[in-house]
């Protein structure tokens, strides 16, 4: 019995944690038009001393992370969606028996679980099948229904891709993830299988440096507008914001390479998308 009641304050403890690091934290220094910008992908390799974290205790975060995942099932009913989900006329619909209040503990247990970094990988990519509901997310004016399984497995590509959210979007397109590379492995699963012996922190900034690429190979003349149905910026703000962009990307390399720790991202969505029916957010 006191082993148990430990746990739970100790699975509390982590959650009220990961509620306000996850609304408030910076996941590292500031990454922004001030940042350090004297290291380069071009002159600085992805360092060796970075290796995955060390764990002293596998048993407990085993138990934490599978305890986290299925408090990633919300206790609500999906939101019916109707109409056409890429179209801005699509309608959300809730049912009477939906608590805004009820996904809190789905938000707090997401929040945990990205902050749990490359521990929780392999039980978040084990996770297939769960089609159970777990919240909704509008990207401008279109709504999702996230599933547990898909929470899970964005929860890995959040964390290697781990400050997407923070760049300005100035184009659409594949470059944005065209890291990892998946085509030889088939899943992002097996990828991870062969790859986690390298460690997080190293993989980050080998996405870090990918987009990095990508950001300096665009050119505003060119490059598709972020969304299907708006204008392209003015070349010098487009300029600009890739610039910015460049500067945010390397200060968090700085951060890894300096701290020798992962980068904590610190949303799951970004670029106009939230999570929605939050006590906070409302419910459109």
């Amino acid at each position: 019995m006191r082993k148990n009641i430990l746990f739970g304050f100790g699975i509390a403890g982590a959650l009220v944690v990961g509620f306000f690091a996850g609304r408030w934290s910076a996941g590292g220094p500031p990454a922004g038009p001030g940042a350090n910008d004297g290291e380069t992908p071009e002159t600085t390799a992805v360092p060796e001393t970075l290796r995955p974290v060390h764990d002293p205790y596998p048993e407990q975060t085993r138990a934490r992370v599978k305890y986290l995942i299925e408090m990633l099932a919300s206790k609500n009913p999906a939101p019916e969606i109707t109409g056409e989900k890429w179209e801005r006329d699509a309608i959300i619909e809730y049912s009477k028996e939906y608590n805004d209040s009820l996904q809190v503990p789905v938000y707090l247990a997401l929040q945990q679980l990205l902050a749990e970094g490359e521990g929780a990988f392999d039980q978040l990519l084990a996770h297939t099948d769960d089609n159970r509901y777990s919240f909704t997310v509008k990207r401008i004016e279109q709504f999702y229904n996230r599933s547990v399984s898909v929470v899970c497995k964005s929860i890995v590509e959040r964390n290697l891709r781990c400050c997407h959210p923070e760049l300005h979007l100035i184009t659409r397109g594949h470059g944005w993830y065209s890291y990892p590379n998946l085509e030889p492995f088939g899943s992002l699963a097996k990828w991870w299988q062969k790859n986690n012996k390298r460690g997080l922190a190293a993989l980050q900034i080998e996405s870090i440096d990918d987009t990095i690429a990508f950001m300096r190979h665009l050119d505003g003349r060119t490059a598709a507008p972020w969304h299907a149905q708006a204008e392209q910026y003015p070349i010098d703000e487009f300029n600009r914001l890739r610039d910015e962009n460049v500067r945010i990307l390397k200060a968090v390399r700085q951060y890894i390479v300096h701290t020798g720790k992962p980068y904590r991202p610190k949303v799951l969505d970004g670029w106009s998308s939230e999570i929605i029916a939050l006590p906070w957010t409302g419910r459109e």
